[in-house]
C-alpha cells in the first residue's frame, strides 16, 4: 500500500481536526514543538522507504531530486541522506539489512502515517486560507475594520484628513463587490482587472492633484499619536492583505485579485507617505508632506499605467505571470535556490536540469502535499524553464560545453543562500523550547503600542510644544 492511498482513509471531520496524539505516541520527536513535516526533507525519506523504496543508492537518486516550496534547505546531498540514516537508526525507525536494504520499524511507519495525516490536516486548512472566498472575506473585514477606526478618530481629533481615509477605505469596498460580481460569479477577470487597475489610476491622480495644491498652498499639519497608530495599523494590515492577495492570486491564476494586491500595495506607499508628512511636521517642514506625496503618485500612476498596457493587451499576448506581485520573491527565491545548488552540486545541462526539477516536484507532490508546490498548481517545467532563462541572463549561470556553470555572482547568491539554510538548520536543532524570538518581538510590540495608547495625551502635548 502506497502512502498516498491513505488520503482516502481520512473523512473530512478528521482532516479538518487533525491527530491529537503526536506528543504522546512520538515524545522524543515531538518534546519542544508539535513537528512540522514540511519544514525539511527527513519525512520525505522516510516516506521513499515506506513505498517501498528499500535500496539505498535508488533513495539516494530520488531524494538528490526533491523539491518542496516550504523548506529554507535548497538541495538534498550525500551527507544529509547519512544524517538522515543516521538520526532514523538512533530513533529506531529503521533497521539496515546488509548494509544496503533499508525497512521501516513499526514505530517508523507510525510516524511516517503520522506525518502524512499532519501534512493532509494542514494542507486543508491552508488551501482554505489560500483561497478567493477567504481573501475576499479578509479584505472586506479589514477594510470595514479601518474605515470606522479612522472615523472615529477623525471626528474625536477633528481631522478632516483623518476622516477622508476612513471614507476612502469604504469606498475600497466597491472593488470587492466587482471582484465577486464580475470574477467570481460572472467569470469577466480581464474586465474587473481593468476596472481595479482603474480605480488605482484615478487615486494616483487624485493624490497627485492634492500633493501639487498642497505644494502651492502649504498648511499646517498637527501630527497626533492617534494618527500614527493608525497608520502603523493601516501599513501592517494591508502589508498582510498585499502578500495574501498576491499569493492567491498566483495559486488560483485570479487576475482581478492580482491587481488588487497592488491596490493594497498603494495603500501602503500612501500610508507611509502621510506618516513621513508628520514627523517631518514636527519640526515644521510641512512642505514635505506634500512633496513625498507627490513622488507616490508619480509611482502609483507609472505602476498603475503600465499594468492597464499589459492588461490591454491581445488576448493570445497577455502573459499573467508578467504581474510581477510580493508572492513571487517566495517562489523565485526557492526557485533560485534549488536552481544553483543543482549546479553547484554535480556537473549538468539545461534539459536535465528541468528534467530533475520535474520528477523531484512530482516526488514532492506526493509526500508533502501543497507543501511542495505552496499549493501553485501552474508551478512546473515552464515556470523553472523561464526562471533558469532569467537567471542565465541575469548572470548568475552560463553555459559551457553544454554544462551549466555558476558565475562569481552565481556563487555568491548560492554561499548567502547556503549560510541562511545553515542559521535556519543550526536554530531548529538548539531549539530548547519556550518563548521564540519572533513571539518574543510581537509581546514586546504589543507591549509598546499598549504604553503608547495609555500615555497618548501626553505624547501629543509634547509633540505640540515641539
Amino acid at each position: 500500500m502506497h502512502l498516498s492511498e491513505l488520503k482516502e482513509k481520512y473523512s473530512k471531520k478528521e482532516l479538518l481536526y487533525g491527530p491529537h496524539t503526536i506528543k504522546k505516541e512520538f515524545p522524543e520527536l515531538f518534546k519542544n514543538s508539535e513537528h512540522q513535516p514540511h519544514t525539511d526533507y527527513f519525512y520525505g525519506f522516510l516516506g521513499l522507504i515506506y513505498d517501498g523504496e528499500n535500496n539505498l543508492e535508488a533513495i539516494r537518486k530520488k531524494m538528490r531530486l526533491i523539491f518542496i516550496s516550504s523548506t529554507k534547505h535548497l538541495v538534498v546531498e550525500d551527507q544529509d541522506i547519512e544524517e538522515y540514516l543516521q538520526y532514523a537508526k538512533k530513533r529506531k525507525l529503521i533497521k539496515i539489512k546488509e548494509n544496503i536494504f533499508i525497512e521501516l520499524t513499526h514505530e517508523g511507519i507510525k510516524l511516517v502515517e503520522l506525518c502524512y495525516y499532519i501534512t493532509l490536516h494542514n494542507t486543508y486548512w491552508m488551501r482554505k486560507f489560500f483561497s478567493e472566498k477567504s481573501v475576499m472575506i479578509a479584505t472586506t473585514i479589514s477594510l470595514i475594520f479601518l474605515s470606522i477606526l479612522k472615523i472615529i478618530v477623525g471626528i474625536s481629533l477633528g481631522s478632516q484628513g483623518m476622516l477622508n481615509e476612513g471614507f476612502e477605505n469604504f469606498i475600497d469596498l466597491v472593488k470587492v463587490a466587482i471582484i465577486v460580481v464580475l470574477c467570481l460569479k460572472l467569470k469577466k477577470d480581464k474586465l474587473s482587472s481593468i476596472i481595479i487597475i482603474g480605480f488605482m489610476l484615478i487615486t494616483g491622480l487624485s493624490l497627485l492633484w492634492t500633493s501639487i495644491n498642497s505644494l502651492m498652498n502649504p498648511s499646517e499639519i498637527i501630527p497626533t499619536i492617534q494618527a500614527y497608530l493608525i497608520g502603523f495599523f493601516s501599513i501592517i494590515i494591508n502589508g498582510g492583505l498585499m502578500y495574501l492577495k498576491s499569493m492567491v492570486g498566483r495559486i488560483s491564476g485570479n487576475l482581478s485579485i492580482l491587481s488588487d494586491s497592488k491596490d493594497s500595495q498603494m495603500n501602503i506607499y500612501i500610508s507611509t507617505g502621510v506618516l513621513i508628512g508628520f514627523t517631518f511636521s514636527i519640526f515644521n517642514f510641512y512642505f514635505m508632506d506634500a512633496i513625498v506625496g507627490l513622488i507616490i503618485a508619480l509611482f502609483v500612476i507609472k505602476e498603475g499605467g503600465e499594468i492597464l498596457m499589459d492588461l490591454l493587451k491581445n488576448e493570445e499576448n497577455f502573459d499573467i505571470t508578467e504581474i510581477k506581485v510580493m508572492a513571487d520573491q517566495i517562489y523565485n527565491n526557492r526557485l533560485t535556490g534549488y536552481i544553483l545548488a543543482s549546479i553547484r552540486r554535480e556537473s549538468i545541462n539545461h534539459s536535465e536540469l528541468i528534467n530533475n526539477f520535474k520528477k523531484g516536484l512530482d516526488i514532492g507532490r506526493t509526500y508533502y502535499e501543497g507543501f511542495a508546490d505552496f499549493f501553485y498548481k501552474e508551478l512546473g517545467t515552464k515556470v523553472i524553464e523561464k526562471h533558469l532563462e532569467r537567471l542565465i541572463k541575469g548572470g548568475f549561470i552560463e553555459e559551457l560545453d553544454e554544462k551549466l556553470i555558476l558565475t562569481l555572482k552565481g556563487l555568491k547568491y548560492f554561499y548567502k543562500a547556503k549560510s541562511r539554510e545553515f542559521r535556519y538548520r543550526y536554530k531548529n536543532i538548539h531549539q530548547k523550547g519556550g518563548i521564540t524570538k519572533g513571539a518574543l518581538f510581537c509581546l514586546v510590540m504589543i507591549l509598546c503600542i499598549i504604553l503608547v495608547a495609555i500615555f497618548a495625551n501626553d505624547i501629543n502635548n509634547w509633540l505640540f510644544n515641539l
